[in-house]
């Protein structure tokens, strides 16, 4: 009957190992900034162009601070369009973050686009036809 004791230490230790990996996997997720399991980030994406004067929605980032607080970074590009404007569709876009994905950190860099159709990036001119949406490079000429 000694063995009773080293078998019932070691199921205990199987049961509170087995109960502690979902604790480690939403640690670990946290801790390498994951985008958390419950958010996608293509729906994210379509709810912030529904936003009225939002043309574009990329280099979407999104990541857990804390168990159940989210942050966002994100590029938007809007049409060029008055200050006033602009702090109306970003307003716009937190209300939609906050109250559809509980996302309440952002970061929103906005880019304008001209009447042409060319994006306004750090003071150039570049056409967003000739930018695949995919590419995102990073050095002295920023471009996506």
């Amino acid at each position: 009957m000694q063995w009773i004791d080293p078998l019932l230490s070691l199921i205990i230790a199987a049961l509170i190992f087995w109960s502690s990996i979902s604790i480690m996997r939403e640690t670990l997720n946290i801790l390498l900034e994951g985008t958390p399991d419950d958010l996608s980030l293509t729906d994210i994406r379509c709810a912030m162009q529904t936003v009225s004067g939002v043309c574009d929605v990329h280099d979407l980032h999104v990541w857990s601070l804390g168990s159940h607080l989210n942050a966002l970074a994100c590029h938007v590009t809007i049409a060029d369009i008055p200050p006033s404007e602009s702090r109306r569709i970003l307003a716009d876009i937190n209300v939609e973050l906050r109250e559809h994905f509980q996302i309440h950190h952002t970061t929103i860099q906005f880019e304008q686009r001209d009447e042409a159709g060319c994006e306004v990036e750090e003071g150039c001119l570049s056409l967003a036809e000739e930018t695949p949406a995919h590419a995102h490079t990073h050095g002295p000429s920023h471009s996506h």
